[in-house]
């Protein structure tokens, strides 16, 4: 399904109409304004899990599943099915609500989905392609097409080449959604005003980003390319791709292992992060310092992550003060990769936060 676009800037008209791009560094769901939107590199989750479950020696992948069901059912009972639009989609045919999926998937560039078979009340088998995360995938289809079908479901995947195969099994005895676990629900919701700093963000300054005239996005989105005949979103000077998603599902995750393993995992996922964005910056050129920094500040406001109000650099340090921030141990972690990138030597970093919108960040060579 074709994404409506802006017919200045070229970007999905959806990301302006359904997200509030506020001018702080900051990006919210406009029908749930709790909900925080980030964009980011499509190989982070993989590669924090499997380095955490490594690290940890425990197994991830349970509080991974609950996390992504619970937040597929708040996500559906706050961007879906408010006001009218839950009592219409209930009555729609299946295949429009697969549509609407399928272009949902194609806006966060989850991947792309076909349908393979079905049988109403009974089965429905979904081919996936160029998936993003199939976790992701599959609980936010389940979740979805429960509601329409009105019934809980089973459901299942196996790879197929470099396809999956997701099938979804409905039980007209249960109620859609009824397994969702209340303790999920709550690390979920906790995140989501955690991220969202509870509604306390400070507002835009002079510097907006450089808007659309047309769309308001931010300019600096047009280095994006959302390709949504693959559900994809690449960059489009180097293919890297990225995803356009909440941040609370990650949060909620670690808050759970953080209560199960009764360690703070902000110092190791902040190490792990700097590493993966260290490896993620090799073989792109850098010209100067200041303009390294710069494009990282200009990046950050426009992916959601927060306002760099101000930054000063010289050979082996930076300062950085960012308003808004998005969870500072994953938001130093990769401000200091790059540091390590552009200096070519290990990051010494201290940062402190005065009041919860404010980051101060310093990072010098050790």
């Amino acid at each position: 399904m074709a994404l409506k676009r802006c017919g200045v800037c070229g970007l999905p008209l959806r990301l302006a109409r359904n997200y509030d791009w506020q001018g702080n560094g900051v990006i919210l769901a406009r029908n749930d304004p709790t909900m925080r939107m980030v964009v980011f590199e499509a190989d982070y989750y993989a590669h924090i899990w499997s380095k955490l479950e490594e690290l940890l020696r425990v197994n991830i992948s349970d509080a991974m599943f609950r996390g992504q069901h619970a937040a597929t059912q708040d996500y559906i009972d706050n961007n879906i099915l408010y006001g009218w639009r839950g009592f219409v989609l209930s009555r729609l045919p299946m295949r429009f609500a697969f549509r609407r999926t399928v272009s949902e998937l194609a806006l966060f560039g989850f991947g792309s989905m076909y349908l393979e078979e079905y049988k109403p009340g009974k089965l429905m088998v979904i081919r996936v392609k160029h998936p993003f995360d199939i976790i992701s995938i599959a609980w936010g289809a389940k979740g979805l097409l429960e509601f329409v079908e009105g019934m809980g479901s089973e459901l299942a995947w196996r790879k197929e080449g470099d396809d999956y195969i997701l099938s979804v099994l409905f039980h007209p005895e249960e109620q859609p959604g009824a397994e969702v676990e209340l303790e999920a629900m709550r690390f979920i919701r906790d995140a989501k005003r955690e991220l969202s700093l509870a509604g306390k963000l400070l507002p835009p300054r002079d510097d907006r980003g450089e808007p659309c005239v047309s769309c308001g996005l931010p300019r600096a989105l047009t280095e994006l390319e959302w390709r949504e005949e693959e559900g994809a979103i690449s960059r489009r000077d180097s293919n890297r791709r990225f995803v356009f998603t909440t941040g609370h599902v990650f949060l909620g995750v670690v808050r759970e292992m953080e209560k199960r393993t009764g360690s703070d995992l902000g110092p190791l996922i902040m190490a792990i992060s700097k590493d993966f964005h260290l490896r993620e910056l090799r073989g792109i050129p850098i010209s100067t310092r200041n303009g390294a920094y710069r494009s990282a500040a200009r990046y950050l406001f426009a992916g959601g992550f927060g306002n760099v109000q101000s930054f000063n650099s010289g050979e082996g340090y930076l300062e950085m003060v960012i308003e808004n921030p998005f969870y500072i141990p994953r938001l130093v972690g990769r401000i200091a990769g790059l540091f390590e990138y552009v200096e070519g030597l290990d990051a010494d970093i201290s940062f402190r936060s005065p009041e919860p919108q404010v980051l101060e960040l310093e990072i010098k060579a050790s």
